[in-house]
């Protein structure tokens, strides 16, 4: 998909082309001159490197025209795939946003072109007009404005109207919060200097993680410049600044900066930026601004445009909004024309009083804005859910809707919502995640109690049937029954607290295909449901077998063999390369913050120190204290965020280590080694899995995965082998078993910890038993929006809120 990708191969192909063609001239020179050779035979002997040469010749132009052949086709499929993909989200969020008749407010636009920037005439538009000249020539376009004057609607519509216009293989735009961008930087890594982050990278995940793009189909989109970036929310990136503020906007001016520098062969590559009016110019009294770019600023609505807009949501119908436009000119400075100048709260407050039922209080005894607005927030969620219901009710009474999204959809009480949106609601607008929902130490106690409780029951059942499938003389314990269970408890209480990580700090879920304009078919569902069942049991049940599989081996005649040197190698390629997988495989963090990364190295060094205190400790019980203390210690630094669960886990390690000291050179055989590339392992996560650099390395061990794809299946079933080998030395083959089964079981308890948080949550009130379908309901209700894949509220004001009001107050 690229010439990078085309010189590969044929470079290879060339050289080992250049190598027959020389062996073949050698033996034919060596021929010639050989005794005995007829004349006759001379010319065919001179021809053979030719006939090579041309054979080599013709394979080579081939494969280059096979291979660019099919990068430009998969290429060109891809990129029509994200289009479907991005037309299916916001064609969606602009009826969301604008009604079923994507009923657009034209409002009054100034236009200000700087630096080049294209567009035919500046001064007072109309955002028709705008749509109009910039889908006919896309540039960089700065769309400003105050909060809640429809800059995300113009960018969502501007999206719509760039895929009406689009022809095939033209670029697809696609919407994204620039607030996730990653900040661009350089790390060192033995003398080289690697690039992280940036602005080119984040678009190439983010159409992977939210568009199901192809990795190098990716790369190859942002490369080629057949992505137009629509970047919503720049004033967010730096939310802790008040309007006020001049300081402290280093994100802000940052991305300023990468999306300055993203060029194309044309020059600046086109791309749409959004922003409130008072912090662009705020950033642009700073000397940071996007350049060659045309600003627009949004005017607030008058008196006329809120006139024609009931007029078209009202479809000529009389409705208690008709005498909007009158109540905003006799109060041009009151609270009326001053609040609903916004878009937002205009069309709040015509689904407040033109579809709500009830009595109303009159838009013209309100006094001041603040009384007004709250009055349009309170109301906000019952509309929107009353409205919701009754569309899911015409929907599965019509022929035609009877298969649509809003046919499948359940119906919720108002009450419900506002509750579970209040403790839905994470930071920045998102939607939180089940952990953060569920409570931190509920879901401490549930991971790690449903582990214990599993692991047990299969631990009490399941060696026993499978001791009738071996020789009696293999099933040993080597360091006795109670210490294996002992050591499965203990990785279950490890893996729980990381269960609780991995949920506490994950995004929340994929979008439901309820959000789809078009609903999954069930043969679709079954099949994605299959697939699910398929990878959970392949990755709990396959590394199970391996496992025994190596253990099993210690029992042949070979295995006695094998040096101390070879024992000790093993052991440091198992305690490096098991806990990379672990955490290349999961998405957590080593640290978030440099609190936290002095954690890493403290706790660790307070280890050394605390094991041989614990060693010295003549009696159980005053290890026991002393144990006691010292996870008081780590409970204390994790409670001022000075520790995080990985540099617990070193500062455990280290103290066990200490507290009973071996050999830790190859004398020590296996064991030795396991210890070496664990602390090898730890300090390699402390390098490459901060908060600023695990998004890269997992990029870039993917990326050398895929070059190997083929192998990684059977290397990993190698390395879980040599695993089960070398740990029946130490515990026996029943203990392997033990182990073996204990971590196939915490593979399998995912999905029952992630359902007992949710029946927990909403026993608590907290969230509905289905959260996917509910998202999806309310991102149809309106109450939510989709940028960039993920859930965030639809205003910021309504977040605030229903943080705010944690009941629904008395209407």
């Amino acid at each position: 998909m690229g010439a990078r990708q085309v010189r590969g191969p044929a470079r290879w192909l060339f050289v080992g082309g250049a190598v027959t063609l020389a062996a073949s001239g050698a033996w034919a020179i060596w021929a010639v001159h050989r005794d005995g050779m007829q004349p006759q035979d001379v010319a065919g002997v001179l021809g053979l490197p030719l006939g090579v040469l041309g054979l080599l010749v013709g394979a080579a132009i081939s494969l280059s025209a096979l291979r660019l052949q099919r990068a430009s086709d998969g290429l060109g499929v891809a990129l029509d795939r994200l289009a479907g993909s991005v037309e299916d989200v916001e064609v969606a969020e602009r009826t969301h946003m604008l009604g079923t008749g994507a009923h657009l407010i034209d409002l009054h636009v100034d236009v200000e072109p700087r630096g080049g920037g294209a567009v035919p005439q500046g001064g007072r538009q109309r955002l028709s007009d705008v749509a109009r000249w910039y889908c006919a020539a896309p540039g960089r376009l700065v769309v400003t404005g105050p909060a809640g004057a429809g800059k995300t609607v113009l960018a969502v519509h501007l999206v719509v109207r760039l895929l009406e216009a689009r022809s095939p293989g033209s670029p697809v735009p696609v919407r994204l919060s620039i607030r996730d961008l990653t900040p661009a930087g350089e790390r060192r890594w033995w003398g080289l200097r690697r690039a992280r982050g940036g602005l080119e990278q984040w678009l190439v995940s983010s159409l992977v993680e939210s568009y199901d793009v192809d990795g190098a189909a990716a790369a190859e989109l942002v490369a080629r410049r057949l992505v137009i970036p629509v970047l919503d929310g720049l004033d967010e990136m730096d939310a802790e600044v008040g309007e006020d503020d001049e300081d402290d906007s280093d994100r802000a001016r940052e991305a300023l900066d990468e999306l300055n520098e993203y060029q194309g062969l044309g020059g600046s590559s086109p791309l749409v930026l959004t922003c409130r009016a008072q912090r662009y110019a705020q950033l642009a009294f700073q000397q940071a601004w996007l350049r060659e770019a045309t600003v627009l600023r949004i005017a607030g609505v008058d008196a006329d445009q809120a006139d024609a807009y009931v007029q078209l949501r009202s479809d000529g119908r009389a409705s208690p909004m008709d005498a909007v436009a009158d109540v905003m000119r006799g109060s041009a400075a009151g609270p009326v024309a001053g609040l609903l100048s916004s878009p937002f709260y205009l069309g709040l407050a015509f689904a407040v009083y033109g579809e709500s039922e009830g009595s109303l209080r009159p838009l013209a005894d309100f006094r001041t804005e603040d009384e007004l607005r709250e009055y349009l927030l309170a109301r906000c969620v019952p509309t929107a859910t009353a409205a919701a219901n009754a569309a899911a009710r015409r929907a599965r009474a019509s022929l035609v809707g009877a298969g649509s999204v809003r046919s499948r959809q359940a119906e919720y009480e108002a009450e419900a919502v506002h509750r579970w949106l209040h403790h839905m609601a994470g930071p920045e607008g998102r939607i939180a995640s089940i952990g953060d929902v569920a409570g931190k130490w509920i879901t401490l106690a549930l991971s790690t109690v449903t582990g214990l409780a599993l692991v047990a029951a299969v631990l009490l059942v399941v060696p026993d049937v499978l001791a009738r499938c071996f020789p009696d003389e293999w099933w040993e314990h080597r360091q006795g029954a109670g210490a294996s269970m002992l050591l499965a408890g203990l990785v279950t209480l490890g893996a729980g607290v990381g269960w609780m990580g991995i949920l506490r700090d994950r995004e929340p879920s994929r979008l439901s295909e309820r959000a789809r304009q078009r609903p999954a078919r069930v043969s679709e569902r079954m099949a994605g449901a299959t697939c699910r069942a398929y990878r959970i049991a392949y990755g709990a049940l396959v590394p199970t077998a391996a496992v025994v599989l190596g253990a099993s081996f210690a029992y042949g005649d070979w295995y006695g063999e094998i040096s101390g040197l070879g024992w000790y190698v093993l052991g440091v390629v198992t305690g490096v390369a098991l806990p990379a997988v672990i955490a290349l495989d999961e998405d957590f963090v080593a640290y978030t913050d440099r609190h936290e990364l002095a954690g890493c190295v403290l706790l660790p060094a307070l280890g050394c120190l605390a094991g041989p205190l614990l060693a010295e400790t003549g009696s159980l019980a005053a290890s026991a204290v002393c144990a006691a203390v010292l996870m008081g210690i780590g409970a204390l630094l994790r409670l001022f965020g000075l520790a995080r669960g990985y540099s617990l886990v070193g500062g455990a390690f280290t103290c066990a280590y200490f507290a009973d000291p071996g050999v830790l050179g190859p004398g020590g055989r296996f064991p030795a080694g396991c210890l070496v590339g664990l602390a090898a392992a730890y300090v390699a996560g402390c390098v490459l899995l901060g908060s600023d650099r695990a998004a890269h390395t997992r990029q870039a061990v993917h990326q050398a995965g895929r070059r190997i794809e083929w192998l990684l299946p059977l290397g990993s079933f190698v390395l879980l082998m040599l695993t089960g080998v070398a740990a029946v030395t130490q515990l026996g083959f029943a203990g392997v078993v033990f182990i073996a089964l204990a971590l196939a079981t915490l593979r399998l308890i995912g999905p029952v910890i992630y359902a007992l948080l949710i029946l927990t949550a909403h026993l608590r009130g907290r969230m509905p038993l289905a959260p996917d379908a509910f998202l999806a309901w309310a991102y149809h209700a309106g109450l939510l929006r989709i940028v960039g894949g993920a859930y965030q509220f639809r205003h910021s004001e309504l977040q605030e809120w229903l943080d705010r009001n944690p009941t629904p107050p008395d209407r």
